[in-house]
């Protein structure tokens, strides 16, 4: 569920204005990170 959230939600719900869209890029690419460590790590 996690690996689904996009960075426009999470601008969405955070509500950054335009200029601070690039960190909501950053969340995804960690969230998405975490994911795949969490992933490799349990198989």
């Amino acid at each position: 569920e996690a690996a689904a959230i996009k960075n426009s939600e999470i601008a969405e719900e955070l509500e950054l204005p335009p200029v601070k869209v690039h960190c909501s890029i950053l969340a995804e690419d960690a969230i998405k990170a975490a994911v795949a460590d969490y992933k490799k790590k349990h198989q």
